[in-house]
């Protein structure tokens, strides 16, 4: 059966005509576009979970929100060629290009902040330590593994030597939080809302802008801010300072962050999660894609000095911003006075 055809079946919508939308497929309805998306690697208790936070944000008047269409069996999926999809409706003409994201997702937590249900699948908040602790754990005995192994390929040996240094960063970040959580004390403003897994420049498309659920988790704002400035580093190598301290500011105008969120952001960019995931990418991707992977990784690890930079820069920002926050020095970051 065609796709066309299931989604007729499924939700009495008619698609004349499949297009491609970023990494999805599409199709139009009077008004409408809808979004075909693979959620096969999704338990359903999860899918359940983001689909109450889709329909409460609704109901809070949020325009971009992309809402789970329910099918006619009152399914919030659909089953097809033995994969699993959630069709989303979304508003024609929602164009993002005058948005100022930092105050959009200063607005986007404080509603998420009052989500009233019980979150179990998709909660983050109070876990990072542990969540750190086991992904370092796991990618260290994987690297003994490879060191014991002496491998001829070119990004293992990338792996291997580059390896310590990471290790040390995230240690450093993992003391970093719980300093943080010993030191400060969190303020109604730290309560959990609904994040992003990763809130990137491309998350929300300035041509059409899409807040979809699957890309959502219950966590600290912190999360998301620290996870844009990380991919604003990375692909934003120009004006990326003036970028990433102004989308700060206007959050922090919008929604006035506490101590205890800065302190968590900087413990988020202290950890390496764009080198923990170029290796993993590596090892779960299909062969066709390591080539990419090897030119990630050497980028990264020449950037390596200015990422430190950057470290040193976001700190002495915070120390300036008011004398109320206090951030411990860490004694390896380069700064400047």
């Amino acid at each position: 059966m065609s796709v066309k055809k299931k989604i007729k079946e499924t939700y009495g919508l008619i698609a004349t005509e499949i297009f491609s939308f970023g990494p999805y497929k599409a199709f139009r309805t009077p008004g409408t576009m809808c979004l075909i998306v693979p959620v096969s690697q999704i338990e359903e208790d999860e899918l359940y979970e983001l689909y109450h936070m889709s329909q409460y944000l609704y109901e809070k008047a949020d325009p971009y929100v992309a809402q789970f269409m329910v099918a006619r069996n009152g399914s919030i999926f659909m089953e097809h060629d033995n994969q699993k999809y959630v069709v989303f409706k979304c508003a024609n003409n929602n164009e993002g290009r005058s948005l100022s994201k930092g105050r959009e997702l200063a607005r986007f937590h404080q509603k998420g902040r009052s989500f009233p249900y019980e979150v179990i699948k998709t909660n983050r908040i109070g876990q990072w330590k542990q969540l750190w602790e086991k992904r370092l754990d796991q990618l260290e005995n994987f690297w003994r593994g490879k060191v014991q192994a002496h491998p001829l390929d070119h990004f293992e040996k990338l792996f291997i030597e580059s390896f310590p240094y990471y290790v040390g960063l995230a240690e450093n970040s993992i003391q970093y939080l719980v300093d943080t959580e010993l030191d400060d004390e969190p303020q109604p403003i730290d309560s959990a809302t609904i994040c992003h897994h990763r809130f990137t420049g491309n998350v929300w498309r300035q041509d059409q802008l899409i807040k979809l659920p699957i890309d959502w988790v219950f966590d600290h704002a912190s999360r998301d801010i620290a996870e844009y400035m990380r991919d604003q580093f990375f692909n934003q190598q120009t004006q990326f300072r003036d970028s990433v301290f102004l989308f700060a500011e206007e959050y922090d105008r919008t929604t006035p962050l506490s101590a205890f969120s800065w302190r968590l952001m900087f413990s988020r960019l202290l950890l390496p999660v764009h080198y923990f995931e170029c290796i993993e990418n590596y090892y779960l991707s299909p062969e066709t894609e390591n080539p990419y992977y090897e030119r990630k990784l050497k980028d990264l690890l020449s950037r390596s000095s200015e990422y430190e930079e950057f470290l040193a820069e976001f700190h002495q920002m915070l120390s300036m911003r008011t004398k109320k926050i206090y951030l411990p020095n860490i004694e390896w970051l380069s700064y400047t006075s």
